[in-house]
């Protein structure tokens, strides 16, 4: 790619300046979403706890979910984009255009049918997502068939969703797409303090009631006004004879599977936990929250900022700017994701503590989550490293690496999760959960640079060796620092909760970034172009 690139409006910018400010931009609205979603979490976990219904509430989303992530993710997404991305590079709108209007219909036929199969055998498939309660709590599988009834029609606004918002990141537009988690978050957190006010069971009702609002509203009806200003167009027909539509069936088929292996290994962990202690579920749910926090603000903004870029690089034969932008999205996503990992494994407890531990979330319930949260935190970082990896095959429209990788790990979590179950318990799950998860970024990142070949590999060791001694310190400060100040302080206040844990944050964070003025750390100044908006090359190409 050369140093512009056009927009659809005609302006042109510099292409470093370009990519990160996408990339700041998914950043900051992707951790907007992440807070919303956390806000909506406590309030659930103020007003319902982690006993009794609430977990057949968190079992009912398990498959909805799965399908979700497999269709939205996979199909509508990440096999659509590299496709009408190309035709977009080469000037072939029309085409383009015709190509969403016979992968929208697909997906309304394919995804209306999977709601109305979903509705209708809801009891069989709680008895899948509940396993564990077949025999020991039948009165809970009910109750989460109750609740899937409910949900299911969401995902179809979920699924034509993601083609909306995939169709505006193939024009590098990320602005309403990352909007669309937030207005899903804040709708559900009020239907959550509507619920809050009823009995448990029709609070759980409307909560659920509002996640399919959420989901028409943010999924869908704010996506289409940007994409009418971009000239849409939704032709009353599909042909799935046409070349491109059959590229992203081909696609997205085994798309559907490598993008959304670390979904896949979460529904199986979800399950599995119905066969371990009884609040299992919610203890799990709580955790995932934080657990894919890092990654899911830091790596995953980056990644979909990266990702038609790395196609376009794919699609005029650029390896070497596709080797300089693969490069530039592992190191700052390492930057973020690190230190964010770190400072939450010494600061589990105290983390909980100060976001959830109010109302009917009990104390005890507390270090429970975060003695999880830091059994899952080696499954943090891969988990970063995996969504940018993963962007890199499928903009090369390579999906017979990802699923093999997936597969690979999918069987690893199921036989370690399984025996974890029966053995060490619910602990055992968080720690199946980041053992396949850094299988599966390893796997990644040796087979793409196998196909690629370097991968900038000097540049991102040396940056993470300063990242280390950066994230070796923040660690130690924040652990000490939070036990002196709860043995100062205690556990129960409001103040003592946001002391123990921002004080020591602030510190070490402080001394993360002044490692990285001392030894010089690119990223750092990188971020702080794509914060300031400052114009260069802020992906320091060579």
């Amino acid at each position: 790619m050369s140093d512009e690139q056009q927009q659809p409006t005609g302006k042109r910018i510099p292409r470093g300046q370009g990519l990160a400010s996408a990339a700041v931009l998914m950043v900051v609205l992707t951790f907007a979403a992440r807070v919303a979603g956390m806000v909506r979490m406590m309030v659930v976990g103020g007003s319902f706890g982690a006993e009794g219904d609430i977990n057949s509430f968190f079992a009912a989303f398990t498959i909805p979910d799965l399908i979700y992530f497999l269709i939205a993710g996979g199909a509508a997404r990440t096999a659509f984009v590299p496709v009408f991305t190309e035709y977009l590079a080469h000037n072939k709108i029309q085409q383009a255009w015709r190509v969403f209007s016979s992968v929208f219909w697909l997906l309304l036929i394919f995804g209306g049918s999977v709601v109305v199969l979903g509705m209708a055998f809801s009891p069989q498939i709680a008895q899948v997502s509940a396993l564990g309660w077949l025999g020991s709590a039948p009165e809970r599988v009910d109750v989460c068939a109750q609740i899937m009834r409910i949900i299911f029609p969401a995902q179809l606004f979920l699924v034509l969703g993601g083609l909306l918002m995939g169709t505006l990141n193939a024009y590098k537009h990320f602005l309403w797409p990352a909007l669309g988690p937030l207005v899903y978050d804040v709708i559900f957190i009020v239907a959550a303090l509507i619920g809050a006010r009823l009995p448990e069971t029709q609070g759980l009702q409307v909560m659920a009631l509002g996640s399919v609002i959420g989901a028409i509203v943010g999924n869908v009806a704010i996506q289409i006004p940007p994409l009418v200003a971009r000239g849409a167009k939704l032709f009353p027909a599909m042909n799935l004879k046409d070349e491109g539509a059959q590229r992203v069936i081909r696609l997205a088929l085994p798309v559907i599977l490598g993008l959304a292996v670390a979904e896949i290994n979460w529904v199986v962990v979800r399950i599995l936990a119905t066969m371990c202690q009884e609040n299992a579920p919610a203890i799990l749910e709580y955790a995932n929250r934080l657990w894919k926090l890092p990654s899911g603000v830091f790596a995953a903004g980056i990644a979909i900022a990266v990702f038609p870029t790395l196609s376009e690089h794919y699609a005029k034969g650029d390896l070497k700017a596709y080797r300089r932008d693969f490069s530039f999205a592992m190191r700052n996503t390492l930057f973020f994701v690190l230190p964010v990992s770190v400072a939450f494994m010494a600061l589990a407890t105290p983390i909980v503590r100060m976001l959830y531990q109010r109302g009917s979330f009990s104390p005890e319930t507390s270090p429970v989550v975060g003695n999880v949260i830091v059994w899952l935190t080696p499954g943090m970082i891969s988990l970063g490293v995996t969504y940018i990896c993963a962007r890199a095959f499928y903009a090369r429209q390579n999906t017979v690496t990802p699923v093999a990788c997936g597969i690979v790990s999918i069987v690893a979590c199921l036989g370690l999760g399984y025996w974890a179950t029966q053995t060490i318990g619910l602990v055992g799950l968080a720690m199946a959960t980041s053992i396949t998860a850094v299988l599966n970024a390893g796997l990644l990142l040796a087979l793409l640079r196998r196909e690629v070949g370097a991968l900038d590999g000097a540049r991102i060791a040396r940056s993470l060796v300063k990242m280390l001694v950066g994230c070796l310190g923040l660690g130690l400060i924040c652990g000490y620092g939070a036990s002196t100040l709860e043995a100062a302080l205690g556990v129960t206040g409001e103040l003592a909760k946001l002391v123990t844990v921002f004080v020591p944050l602030i510190l070490g964070g402080a001394f993360y970034a002044a490692v990285g003025i001392v030894l010089k750390a690119e990223e750092l100044r990188s971020a702080w172009r794509m914060i300031t908006r400052r114009k260069g090359n802020t992906t320091e190409a060579e």
